[in-house]
């Protein structure tokens, strides 16, 4: 008897494939093979994003490297994704370093081995102790050059190190800390990367090396300088609900409610098939709509700000709840009138929701 059932559902998918053979063959192409290429290129880019990212970690020797910073959550007032840029890398634990010019024939071995921790630059022009209020408690001072300062603290060179999660976000606070007294007490800065660190060579001492620092890129940092100078960033991040937005385009789009009705008179099989092509249909239309909606609400904030930057979007714990887009907006210290109220506006679209947040030092203006 189940030999017979078995029989007879094959002969069935059969008869269903032989009727509708054009119809499949219509939704592979169409359906199948777009998604299947687009599968294979985002497999090969991202073994190519690997391949670059290792090659990236072999070059660590080289001066002033950019390196991507451990990724953390940590969520404050102040903007929590600080590594954007490093130079070499950070370190464990402080070292006072070589205090004396005449420490002998150990000088050149110290100074390979120690470097200067770097949360930012200031304008000022005497070296300040700031205190013990770096990571790890490390005492943290200002190395002038002219009328600009870095605020660092002293360490060997070698990375911030830890498998364990919560201790690089207590790292990644402490150096958010201590750039944002630096910002309360000088006024303008330009904030680090976390991990930024300035070390000796055979040359010179991590501290000569930094005053180095501070004199090639005197000209490029005082530019920057002006161009943050009484402004602070301020995120803007707009999320769309995702089921009302389908439901919406779904009740709006011609197309697709001509589809839906053919289902309702599909055999099971085909319809099934018709469900996947309407899925499809649905998500091209919202990714449409997803491009369009970004375009408007961009154009509708560019002009309240004085630089806008677009950042990665990111997953949040909703699944409905989807981030549209994700911009970084450099404003005056006190904020934008003009850029509120059009987020307030934004926010109160239906299907939308605004998170404006800020303010924090111009971490991706610098």
């Amino acid at each position: 008897m189940k030999e017979t059932i078995k029989k007879m559902v094959k002969q069935e998918i059969r008869d269903i494939l032989a009727e509708n053979e054009d119809t499949i063959r219509e939704i592979v192409s169409t359906s199948l093979l777009p998604e299947l290429r687009t599968a294979i290129r985002d497999s090969i880019t991202g073994v190519l994003e690997e391949m670059v990212e290792e090659e990236g970690a072999l070059s660590m020797d080289v001066a002033f490297q950019n390196v991507q910073c451990p990724k953390s959550k940590v969520q404050s007032r102040r903007k929590p994704d600080i590594g954007h840029r490093t130079s070499d890398v950070g370190p464990h634990s402080s070292d006072p370093g070589p205090q004396s010019s005449d420490i002998g024939p150990l000088t050149l071995d110290i100074g390979l081995m120690s470097g200067r921790y770097l949360y930012c630059i200031v304008e000022g022009s005497e070296s300040v102790n700031l205190g013990r209020i770096g990571i790890e408690g490390n005492e943290v001072y200002s190395i002038p050059y002219k009328d600009l300062c870095a605020v660092v603290h002293n360490c060997p060179a070698e990375p911030y190190q830890s498998e364990d999660q919560e201790v690089v976000k207590g790292w990644i606070v402490a150096h958010q800390k201590v750039v944002d007294a630096a910002w309360e007490r000088y006024g303008t800065v330009l904030p680090m990367g976390f991990d930024t660190i300035i070390r000796g060579n055979e040359a010179s001492d991590p501290e000569e090396n930094m005053r180095n620092w501070l004199k090639e890129d005197y000209e490029n940092l005082k530019a920057k300088m002006e161009k943050v100078r009484g402004r602070a960033e301020y995120g803007v991040q707009v999320f769309w609900d995702s089921k009302v937005m389908a439901q919406k385009i779904t009740e709006e789009s011609v197309e697709i409610k001509k589809l839906d009705e053919e289902i309702k008179s599909k055999p099971r099989g085909l319809a099934y098939m018709y469900r996947q092509k309407l899925e499809d249909l649905l998500k091209k239309e919202m990714e449409k709509q997803a491009d369009r909606y970004f375009k408007e609400f961009y154009e509708r904030i560019k002009p309240h700000v004085n630089d806008l930057r677009v950042e990665k979007t990111k997953k949040t714990e909703d699944e409905n709840k989807q981030m549209l887009m994700n911009l970084s907006c450099l404003l005056p210290g006190d904020g934008s009138k003009g850029l509120g109220d059009e987020v307030e506006k934004i926010d109160a679209l239906e299907g939308f929701s605004v998170r404006y947040t800020g303010p924090w030092a111009p971490y991706s203006f610098v």
